[in-house]
């Protein structure tokens, strides 16, 4: 009940804690207390030692955490131990327990999986032993190209032909599954009284723009407040968004974290700081620009409910809200219609690896903690997080939900981003291909092609993209240009031609009609996505430079450019048609 109380603002956390002081008639203390030094990182409980402003020893406890009878209860036992008791706040103490375990919890949330998993960690991007097997094959194809030019010359281009051809098998079977029919089974709704106790992260960094229409659009998710907590986890050094959020009144459900500054200054070590502050059942992470459907919550706990015991996250899909911004917006609304409400679906369907969106993953706590939460040094840290999911026996499923973000307006948002997403992914893959056997042991064979051929395939046709389609405009061209050996050079142009076609149709097929099951219409959009693929590679090759360069650099995409539309447009583009306002009207009313 004084949950319930507190979560609708019925009375504030500090009037009733000092209202429970006086029943149980012992001290109350706010925020002029210091817990004991020797307080661990991981730290978690409604009692801690602690010390007054004037040096007085006391036991402190947080009286919101507990039924009034659970604090009598750690009272009596604590008088009995001739120990003076003061009752605080959940949010005082957990300040206190934040002060005091700052910097221990800073070194866990940015090293722990680094020390404890090293060979799953992006701390080193690149192993030793994988640049030499990368110069070993740029040597041979010097020397071969010295020595037997026709065949060096064949032979790559059958090898560019693999990425590509890899990538199209995946969209021929998510070509398949957007054809499917789109009804899809949900999962039976949970009571209130069953549903699980949940924590939302939203990582925030310079977002100072979007903050009021962040809140109000996690305002307006449907799901008991006495169960919900969520964080708005700001940067320590971002004082602009700070200063923005200085007067506002969140309501009880919202808290504020900081992150201490340190390097890497990374979403995931942002997340995994984070966690240390959050006691929810389940969890889930959405961005500061994200919009998600109000039932989220709600139906993400029945998929766990009614799912799998290896379930370890369900994938809510996602979408744009801002599509007519810009060129940039329409392509990505038609990439994300085809990634999320196809390709996603595609390789759950088929058992593969799913590699996660960087947004709306839901999660029961204690796998994030079993697998040791996201690694700090990748900076597309959701795909790795799928990845190594799947690798440890765990199962992702895509969530019947959507989730509004907007898109980059303009090329250099568009270029920042899009080059994140990639070193990200050339990350993920570098670091799962260290131990080749060892990995197919864990996924298993049919699984370990699909990571290749999807996620491998997709950074390699990226980087070779380019140069495959001069290939095949030389060889148009110029005809005896290129010398190829007889025998191969009929079949290597139309196998090289072939794919090029299959690549682009595949990927427009898809994109068409998932955009359109979406209500986009977006079909001269999706015809343009060849010259998009160009500025993918541009991406790549910008992405492969940070690698080297930079590795854990985190490129920020700003947002607060475009307005979340209103109830009607929403709807349109979630392709439900509105009800006439006279049959809404009658239905609240009861008639009809």
């Amino acid at each position: 009940m004084h949950r319930a109380l507190l979560s609708r603002a019925t009375i504030s956390e500090a009037a009733y804690t000092q209202a429970l002081a006086r029943r149980l008639k012992v001290g109350f203390v706010a925020w002029d207390f210091e817990l004991s030094p020797h307080v661990k990182a991981d730290a978690a409980g409604t009692a801690f030692p602690a010390t007054l402003t004037d040096g007085l020893a006391i036991l402190v406890i947080a009286a919101d955490e507990a039924g009034p009878c659970d604090v009598a209860a750690l009272i009596a036992l604590s008088v009995s131990g001739g120990r003076a008791v003061y009752l605080t706040s959940a949010r005082g103490l957990g300040a206190a327990v934040e002060r005091a375990t700052r910097k221990q919890r800073l070194r866990h949330a940015t090293f722990a999986l680094h020390r404890q998993k090293p060979e799953l960690s992006a701390g080193h991007p690149v192993t030793t032993a994988q640049w030499l097997i990368l110069m070993l094959l740029i040597g041979v194809a010097i020397g071969g190209a010295a020595i037997l030019p026709a065949w060096t010359l064949a032979a790559v281009i059958g090898l560019l032909a693999l990425p590509f051809a890899a990538v199209v098998l995946v969209r021929l079977v998510a070509m398949l599954e957007v054809f499917r029919s789109p009804k899809r089974s949900v999962a039976p709704p949970l009571p209130d009284a069953d549903l699980p106790t949940y924590s939302v992260l939203v990582p925030i960094f310079d977002e100072a723009e979007v903050l009021h229409g962040l809140i109000a659009g996690l305002v307006r998710v449907d799901y008991p407040p006495a169960k919900l907590d969520i964080a708005l986890v700001l940067e320590e050094v971002d004082v602009a968004t700070k200063a923005a959020l200085i007067g506002m009144a969140l309501p009880p459900q919202f808290r504020i974290l900081v992150v201490p500054d340190g390097m890497p200054r990374t979403k995931p070590k942002a997340l995994n700081y984070a966690m240390l502050h959050t006691h929810g059942e389940y969890v889930v992470v959405f961005d500061a620009e994200d919009r998600p459907e109000p039932d989220q919550l709600r139906r993400a706990a029945a998929a766990f409910a009614d799912g799998e015991t290896r379930l370890a996250c369900v994938q809510a899909r996602l979408n744009i809200y801002n599509i007519h911004d810009s060129w940039f917006s329409r392509q990505f609304t038609v990439e994300y219609s085809a990634l999320f409400d196809a390709i996603l679906p595609a390789l759950d369907r088929l058992g593969l690896p799913v590699p996660l969106g960087g947004t709306s993953n839901h999660f029961p706590r204690a796998v994030l903690d079993e697998i040791g939460g996201w690694d700090p040094f990748n900076v597309t840290e959701d795909a790795d997080l799928g990845i190594r999911l799947a690798r440890l026996g765990w199962h992702t499923a895509v969530l019947d939900s959507t989730t509004w973000e907007e898109a980059p307006r303009y090329a250099g948002q568009w270029l920042r981003q899009r080059t994140r997403w990639l070193k990200g992914w050339m990350q993920t893959y570098s670091v799962h291909i260290r131990h080749p056997i060892r990995l197919t042991r864990e996924l298993g064979f049919f699984p370990t092609l699909g990571f290749h051929a999807f996620m491998g395939g997709l950074v390699l046709s990226t980087l070779v993209h380019p140069w495959f389609f001069a290939v095949l405009a030389w060889m148009a061209l110029s005809g005896d240009g290129l010398t190829l050996p007889d025998v191969l050079g009929p079949w290597l142009g139309g196998i090289a031609t072939a794919t090029l076609v299959l690549g682009y149709a595949t990927v427009i097929i898809v994109g068409v009609v998932a955009s359109y099951r979406r209500g986009h219409g977006l079909f001269l959009s999706a015809l343009q996505m060849p010259l998009c693929w160009l500025l993918v590679s541009l991406a790549a090759y910008r992405a492969l430079w940070q690698l080297w360069r930079d590795p854990f650099k985190w490129e920020k995409t700003t947002h607060g450019h475009s307005s979340f539309p209103d109830q009607g447009k929403r709807r349109r583009l979630s392709g439900k048609r509105a009800k006439p306002h006279s049959q809404r009207r009658r239905r609240r009313s009861g008639a009809g």
